[in-house]
């Protein structure tokens, strides 16, 4: 007890902390993702008003930036509210043999006041909790008992923080994505020695979604991108003066290597291949409780057959790994769970929805890559490369578009990538280097227009007969 109430004393946040978290060694503050701007409200809201939600949990990839994110609302609370805030690491309550319940009791003794007969809001920041032993059990006893408690926690598995009923009803859970690709270039440019950070345009990512996802016709979106060519232009256009890089070299190592936080100061490739592969490692090991060393080579294996081929047909992979098909399904299941895989269900009626075909991109391109490397090395071809600009696509797909509404393409020779199912007929989506052709939509079926995503042209094009909208790689990224 003695040992807790010294660790809980000690790990309170101090200015000097804060400091020390949400600025780098240049003395500079550490760029905000995207996810600060709710988790602004959701405190302001809390602390303002008494407003829910009051239980936030951010899940995610590791090295994605979540931690950092907690840190720095805690800096503003820390500013505007209250300085009663404490840091939990349940790595270190672990090796002090204690529990979150452990920690909770002693946090009374220290403030010499029952949870639920705070009188006043403080602030609560555990890390890695899905680490702890019954933490969903403790979290739900905190919720009931600290009324005036705002509580932030990470995990870095979404498998383990989707896994309690319990708490359903109760948390807020966020998902954490890796960099979209206006967050790495604040990134890049606040690593600049000049220190200025260029933002994103105001409004443009919604502007394009809506535009892109929305439109009710060929026509409206073809005028409502071509609204946009001057102001994405100069943006692009200053984003290479800052870093002093084109726009495509930017976008390769955005894809390949730097959409996760925590790779992005190091420049050495080789190094973050193999930090990336540690990384799969810790997640296959130690975040999926049903892997273990058993498990551990069979996803390993299904891993790097599915970045050469990102088809799962349940059927074949149990014939060519030799297990059940069931086991199949509850592997890529479990990856998908856990947010390194992102699936999508074949388009089409119910029984080709709920059957044993998926197509499963990486949730960051960069996991490919490293897979990659085993095989190819350093160099890639386009094909290969093509593929990368595919996951990215479907990330941005995943955390821009509701669940169910995108699909991949199904029942033909030749597909389209993406099938997007909003208003009345769907939107077809072709993702490729140079890719010109339009086969793959025109003779698909139905749809309200297409897109073809290109990474080589640098303005978007139109083709009218067909309704069909060529835009740059760039372009969409900037959603």
């Amino acid at each position: 007890m003695k040992e807790l109430i010294e660790y809980l004393q000690n790990n309170k946040v101090t200015l000097k902390r804060l400091r020390g978290e949400t600025y780098d060694e240049r003395d500079q503050r550490l760029p905000q993702r995207n996810a600060f701007v709710p988790l602004k409200k959701y405190a302001k809201d809390f602390f303002g008003e008494g407003m829910q939600p009051r239980m936030i949990a951010l899940s995610g990839l590791r090295g994605v930036g979540k931690t950092t994110l907690t840190w720095q609302i805690a800096n503003y609370v820390y500013h505007n509210y209250t300085k009663q805030i404490f840091f939990i690491s349940v790595d270190d309550i672990n090796r002090l043999n204690a529990s979150l319940y452990d920690v909770f009791n002693t946090l009374e003794k220290i403030l010499e006041c029952r949870l639920n007969e705070l009188s006043k809001r403080i602030m609560l920041i555990i890390d890695e909790v899905h680490e702890a032993v019954e933490w969903q059990k403790d979290l739900k006893i905190l919720y009931e008992k600290g009324k005036k408690i705002f509580v932030l926690t990470t995990g870095s598995s979404a498998l383990l923080l989707h896994s309690s009923s319990d708490l359903a009803s109760r948390w807020t859970l966020m998902k954490i994505y890796p960099f979209r690709f206006s967050e790495f270039i604040v990134a890049k440019t606040w690593m600049q020695d000049s220190g200025k950070i260029l933002s994103p345009i105001r409004g443009i990512a919604d502007s394009l979604k809506n535009a892109l996802f929305f439109a009710t016709d060929y026509s409206e979106v073809r005028k409502e991108i071509q609204s946009r060519r001057n102001s994405i232009t100069k943006y692009l256009d200053e984003a290479q003066t800052l870093v002093h890089a084109d726009v495509n070299s930017l976008i390769d190592e955005y894809v390949s290597y730097h959409n996760i936080a925590r790779f992005l100061p190091i420049t050495n490739t080789t190094l973050i291949i193999e930090r990336v592969l540690a990384l799969f490692e810790r997640i296959l090991l130690k975040d999926i409780p049903t892997a273990g060393t058993d498990y551990f080579n069979v996803f390993n294996r299904i891993l790097l057959r599915l970045a050469l081929s990102d088809e799962v047909n349940f059927q074949t992979l149990s014939k060519e790994f030799a297990i059940k098909e069931v086991e199949v399904e509850k592997v890529i299941s479990t990856l998908n769970q856990a947010e390194i895989l992102n699936t999508f269900l074949p388009h089409g009626g119910v029984r080709s929805k709920t059957g044993r075909i998926q197509k499963a991109f990486f949730m960051s391109p960069s996991l490919r890559r490293a897979l990659y490397a085993r095989i190819y090395g350093d160099k890639l071809n386009a094909d290969l490369r093509a593929k990368l600009y595919e996951d990215i696509i479907a990330m941005y797909l995943k955390r821009n578009l509701s669940e169910g509404i995108v699909s991949y393409g199904f029942g033909q020779k030749k597909n389209p990538d993406f099938v997007i199912e909003t208003r009345d007929n769907p939107i077809l989506m072709e993702v490729g280097i140079g890719k010109r052709t339009s086969a793959q939509i025109r003779n698909y079926g139905r749809y309200r227009y297409g897109i073809i995503v290109n990474a080589t042209i640098e303005q978007p094009q139109f083709d009218d007969d067909n309704r069909i909208l060529f835009i740059p790689l760039k372009w969409i990224l900037l959603i």
